[in-house]
């Protein structure tokens, strides 16, 4: 069964899960693991984050990145993203819990920071930064959001990295 996906809800999924998986070349960190949302660190000017969210990183290589989404969105429904792809800047699909595309991202690193572009279908852009802690168990994500009508939100997101805990691959 499909469901109908709320555009704010995957804009978020697709901004912070795409920054926690794109650093990959010359990372002094790898980022493979399970990475929990942090609220009281977060914020969105335009939409409400969700009540939940875990972030598993199953492959970051410098030729292959690929990352699973779970979450209670505000809302209280389960969503869950996933998306795998090179980190090379070219435009890869977003898929939903049931396996379609719902949008296309790009993943690039730039040095020390991580450029990404997505556009959710039928919906709005965004571009993002992501920079991860010195000690490599904090990433914050900065994404600017904008819709078909020219509006632009902002929405940081701040994940932890869970202690020993091990991706599962689904």
């Amino acid at each position: 069964m499909v469901k109908k996906v709320n555009t704010a809800t995957l804009v978020v999924v697709l901004v912070s899960a795409s920054l926690a998986s794109a650093q990959t070349k010359a990372a002094a960190h790898s980022l493979i693991g399970v990475w929990k949302l942090d609220l009281k660190q977060s914020k969105s000017d335009s939409e409400p984050l969700p009540k939940s969210a875990t972030i598993t990183i199953l492959k970051d290589t410098p030729d292959a990145v690929a990352w699973r989404y779970e979450a209670v969105d505000a809302k209280g429904q389960s969503v869950a993203f996933s998306w795998s792809g090179p980190p090379d800047g070219s435009m890869q699909d977003v898929k939903n819990g049931e396996g379609q595309g719902v949008g296309k991202e790009s993943l690039k690193r730039e040095g020390d920071v991580v450029i990404r572009h997505g556009e959710v279908s039928n919906g709005p852009t965004f571009d993002g930064r992501l920079t991860i802690s010195a000690d490599g168990d904090t990433f914050t994500n900065v994404d600017t959001t904008k819709t078909q009508d020219g509006k632009t939100s902002t929405t940081t997101t701040v994940y932890h990295r869970v202690p020993g805990a091990e991706p599962a691959s689904k």
